[in-house]
């Protein structure tokens, strides 16, 4: 069982475009989800949407290839790229030019969390389209009052300057978004404070562990993960373990186009 200090530890020291020898030990819904491959380390590889459409291209199990670092995310294992274009999907170079272009090498995987390839999505209005979509302007102003009095009702969380700014511009917004990201899938989620009523211990015991003052602003997932603002405007996934998505732009960025926040920290 790989453990939170394994993942730490290995995610540390990778970097994009990192080469190890890999042997593939099992194969996942083929022609539909991926491939684990064992490459020596403590935690292992999995390749998924880089993979050919037709099953009968995938390497079998037991076979051994070279694999370059693509990214690794919050989850214990490493996403791979194979180095043999044999084993790549037949539009590898369209899509990495519309997902990853200029996508970095030999720079640490902990260090960079967005690319060109989010720097490029912004100027096409992929961020901004899907939030005039929800019922975003330029200027939108909403009242917090009605989220306010349902969360402050206890003593465990308080509405922050930089709460109250960001749900009177985005509060009530619902993002109904789906598909493949730059390194998650894009899923849906929402500002809608009022349904994190009943997780405000979470947010204080968070806000303890962080020395932040963390306040709810919504949820990611359909409810598998809630959302938090602390009061510099840094946003964070909040569940029994905590990552940041950094400040309201970049975090914005994130969520739309699938960008996995960076863990800062595990188990109150």
């Amino acid at each position: 069982m790989v453990t939170e200090e394994d993942w730490i530890r290995t995610r540390a020291g990778l970097t994009f475009g990192q080469r190890f020898r890999g042997t593939v030990t099992r194969i996942l819904d083929p022609g539909a989800t991926g491939i684990f491959v064992d490459i020596g380390l403590p935690v292992g590889g999995f390749v998924d949407v880089l993979l050919p459409i037709s099953a009968e291209h995938w390497p079998a199990e037991g076979a051994e290839a070279d694999f370059e670092v693509w990214w690794a995310d919050e989850r214990h294992r490493v996403r791979l790229k194979p180095v043999d274009r044999r084993f790549l999907r037949e539009d590898f170079d369209e899509w990495q030019a519309e997902w990853r272009p200029r996508w970095p090498e030999d720079v640490p995987v902990e260090r960079a969390w967005v690319t060109a390839a989010v720097a490029s999505r912004r100027a096409t209005g992929l961020v901004e389209e899907p939030l005039r979509a929800a019922g975003w302007r330029p200027g939108r102003r909403v009242s917090v009052d009605g989220w306010r009095e349902a969360l402050e009702r206890g003593v465990l969380v308080r509405m922050h300057a930089a709460a109250e700014r960001f749900l009177a511009e985005f509060g009530g917004l619902e993002m109904e978004i789906g598909g493949p990201g730059v390194d998650v899938g894009r899923t849906p989620f929402h500002f809608r404070p009022d349904r994190c009523a009943g997780e405000e211990d979470r947010f204080a015991e968070w806000s303890e562990t962080l020395g932040r003052d963390l306040f709810p602003i919504g949820e990611l997932d359909e409810g598998r993960f809630f959302l938090g603002i602390d009061e510099t405007g840094e946003i964070y996934l909040v569940e029994t373990w905590l990552a940041t998505y950094g400040p309201v732009q970049d975090a914005l960025e994130k969520l739309v186009l699938g960008v996995a926040p960076t863990r800062v920290a595990s188990a109150f």
